[in-house]
């Protein structure tokens, strides 16, 4: 039988909070594990490669609320764009994730994906006709999630905005997925964040 401390703090989404494309003690998650700003928590990172807001949302409640969380970080929707899925379906889905959250703690963090370049996607990730799309819907995806936020009251940290003024090249290893200085800016930004 497994004992569920109760200061877990999970992260929860796809391969953006995994740490696709650098080693593990790379990523910005499992960077966050081994600082100090961690403190006390168990960090416990549950995001997957691949993941839609649909995928997350139907493990959520075994890969989240069963770990009895204290803190939970939920960000998602990339996928679902580059699905071609309706935006209305991403906000659904991540509106469920919150309610859900809020009945075990108060200290819900939202993450807001970051931009993609197209055409470094099609070239070094892989062809596909849906950039565009998701290019197009990530800004109003940023814009809604930030009123969601607000009426829920709660935290988020917006990495889209995050990565609009710098060089593709510093930060994307494929247009989609991030380098290790990616990483290290997503870490920053989320100790900023939280440390405010």
């Amino acid at each position: 039988m497994i004992i569920l401390k109760s200061d877990n703090f999970v992260f929860i989404g796809d391969s953006l909070t995994f740490g696709y494309g650098v080693n593990k003690n790379k990523s910005w998650v499992e960077s966050f594990k081994s600082s100090n700003a961690a403190g006390y928590c168990n960090i416990i990172n549950k995001g997957v490669n691949g993941n839609t807001t649909t995928d997350m949302l139907n493990r959520f409640t075994e890969d989240v609320i069963m770990f009895n969380p204290e803190k939970i970080f939920i960000m998602g929707g990339t996928n679902d764009l580059l699905s071609n899925r309706p935006l209305d379906l991403i906000l659904d889905n991540i509106e469920l994730m919150i309610k859900e959250s809020l009945t075990k703690t108060k200290y819900v963090i939202i993450g807001i994906p970051p931009r993609i370049i197209k055409k470094d996607a099609y070239k070094l990730f892989m062809p596909s006709l849906t950039y565009d799309y998701c290019e197009k819907y990530l800004p109003l995806l940023r814009e809604k999630l930030i009123n969601i936020c607000k009426i829920y009251s709660i935290i988020y940290i917006d990495f889209y905005s995050l990565t609009l003024n710098i060089n593709s090249e510093d930060i994307f290893i494929d247009g989609i997925h991030f380098n290790e200085n990616g990483h290290k800016l997503f870490l920053n930004e989320f100790l900023k964040t939280i440390n405010r």
